[in-house]
């Protein structure tokens, strides 16, 4: 909040000096000590002075301060006993950057006229400018004492004295000018934000709801009601002041950051990208697109994602965070490769980032480089051995790569330091049944069941089992029942159900759930070729043979399936002569 007060305080100076520039009057005539340009029809150094002030007037208006300043030294050099002309030169040395210049320009003419309130006023600006804090207040204070009613004065001090923290010397100059003025909405602005930095928020919303009476124009006052209201939780009213001050000032881009993030935290996530992206039309912040990227990314808008993502990992090579969510976008949009060499830019940066080493193995699997997954997995592991389920992942790879030796080994590994572990259970079960343990099989999914009872997959694995042996049908009924609830959509276990409901002799209730499970899985095998088990059994030979057809298109994805299926073919067209 002290900053706030500096920047309203500079905001400030800056106006009251525009506002209230009069027009060059007439002063006591040259002294003739600097040598002066007299105008060259009359000769006259006070018309020439005139001319040069108007001039440098004009310069001043369209910013061209070198010109001013070149004007307002000739028109002080004809008229050197001006303490106005020298606080124009003052000025333009000031906004030149030429502060100390300026400085020592208003001290001479405080020298010789220690009552000038303007000199005071302005090089209580230059003092501040040059965090001269104490010495610039002791200027104020002097302004005052010579104009008593220049409220002006009293409000400067108020928040000088804020950006000390002295809250309670900046609020009885608030007070003061209140008393003489109850409508003065500069004094009661700052007492809002004087109350704001005080926590004192039902005090300071009272002072602003003052200020949007008297004008409803002055959008500072909704700006500040609105962060009020997001401070005690009233994102509603927060909205409704946010969109007046922006209705009273479009280019404010803070007021279109507060109400992104609102809109963030209110996950109302169209809204947050159109403040954004207005944002991003006028400003190149970095953080801007960020947080675009990461709104894209929620609303699975990848292409748009990425692009944000790249911006920022262009700006900011090293920025870790940016180039990972980037790879996970490429991901999303199966640019796998692409991913994969933002993710090794990563690795080169923080050569032990685990998640860019996990993300890494998983894109792998992905495209089926099953010997990159495990050495990505294997390098985890060398470093860094306390995480479960990469052990469980790289047990996983060697399963599926029927590298069954190294499986167990890594499993047994795994489960020496995390004998709980859910996934290391069931990876061992599923090791178990390639291998054809079934013994060991089971034991491992009952401990995975026993160690997480919602874990979907083992509930659906040991059910299906028991049914594909018909065994515990009952149970098997309960335990898929069970996966299902916490997988609803899942067609393997829908298959499972169906399967399950066959070896109960449900055939019409398993007719259904198998087609229903391809619906949502059309290129498995299995289901086709248990839909198929199912017709034969419901005497539907042709139907039947459709279904085992199906099954032997996709025979790749199942070891041993094709021989299985052609038998019960044969057997099926010999039975039907078909």
């Amino acid at each position: 909040m002290v900053t706030r007060f500096m920047a309203v305080l500079t905001l400030l100076f800056s106006l009251s000096v525009l506002v209230s520039t009069p027009v060059f009057a007439q002063e006591q005539k040259v002294s003739g000590s600097i040598p002066c340009q007299p105008d060259k029809v009359t000769g006259d150094t006070w018309l020439q002075a005139n001319l040069e002030y108007m001039l440098g007037y004009q310069n001043e208006i369209y910013s061209k301060w070198e010109d001013a300043l070149n004007n307002y030294s000739k028109a002080l050099a004809c008229d050197t006993s001006s303490p106005y002309l020298q606080m124009q030169v003052a000025r333009m040395l000031f906004k030149l950057g030429r502060t100390e210049e300026a400085t020592l320009k208003l001290e001479d003419v405080l020298k010789q006229d220690p009552a000038n309130v303007s000199a005071l006023m302005y090089l209580g600006e230059l003092y501040n400018a040059q965090k001269r804090v104490d010495e610039a207040i002791l200027l104020y204070e002097r302004a005052l004492k010579a104009e008593p009613e220049k409220t002006e004065a009293l409000l400067f001090i108020g928040v000088l004295y804020a950006s000390k923290q002295d809250f309670e010397k900046s609020q009885a100059c608030f007070d003061k000018v209140l008393a003489k003025e109850p409508e003065n909405l500069l004094a009661m602005y700052y007492l809002g934000t004087l109350y704001i930095e005080k926590k004192n928020y039902k005090a300071a919303e009272t002072q602003f709801k003052k200020i949007v009476e008297l004008n409803p124009n002055f959008y500072a006052a909704y700006l500040n009601l609105g962060l009020i209201s997001e401070t005690r939780g009233r994102p509603k009213d927060a909205e409704e002041y946010y969109n007046k001050a922006l209705a009273l000032n479009p280019q404010n881009l803070y007021i279109r950051e507060r109400l992104a993030q609102l809109y963030i935290s209110g996950k109302s996530y169209d809204k947050a990208v159109k403040e954004l992206e207005e944002i991003a039309k006028n400003i190149p912040n970095v953080d801007i697109h960020f947080k675009l990227g990461m709104l894209y990314l929620q609303e699975k808008e990848y292409d748009k994602a990425a692009s944000e993502f790249r911006v920022v990992t262009s700006a900011r090579p090293s920025d870790i965070l940016s180039r990972y969510y980037l790879a996970l976008t490429l991901d999303e949009l199966k640019l796998y490769d692409e991913a994969i060499v933002q993710l090794k830019k990563i690795l080169e940066y923080d050569p032990r980032n685990i998640n860019a080493f996990l993300s890494l193995a998983f894109i792998y699997v992905k495209q089926e480089r099953l010997a990159e997954a495990a050495r990505v997995y294997e390098e985890v592991l060398s470093f860094d051995q306390s995480r479960g389920e990469v052990f469980a992942e790289l047990g996983n790879i060697y399963i599926q790569a029927k590298d069954y030796k190294r499986a167990e080994e890594t499993l047994n590994r795994g489960l020496s330091l995390f004998r709980d572990n859910a996934d290391l259970n069931f990876a061992m079960a599923v090791l178990f049944e390639k291998t054809g343990k079934t013994d060991q099989m089971f034991v491992f999914l009952k401990r995975t069941i026993e160690i997480n009872p919602k874990h979907a997959d083992a509930l659906n694995f040991l059910g299906y089992s028991y049914a594909d042996k018909g065994i515990n049908l009952d149970e098997a009924l309960s335990l898929i029942r069970s996966a299902l609830e916490l997988k609803p959509g899942s067609g393997y276990i829908i298959d499972s159900l169906g399967w399950v409901y066959f070896r109960l002799g449900k055939l019409d209730e398993a007719l259904k759930q198998l087609k229903r499970s391809l619906e949502t899985v059309k290129d498995d095998p299995v289901l086709y070729e248990h839909l198929g088990d199912v017709y034969e059994a419901s005497g539907q030979p042709k139907e039947a043979l459709d279904a085992w057809n199906n099954s032997i298109k996709y025979h790749a994805k199942e070891e041993g399936l094709k021989a299985r299926v052609e038998e019960k073919i044969s057997q099926l067209k010999k039975k039907y002569k078909l």
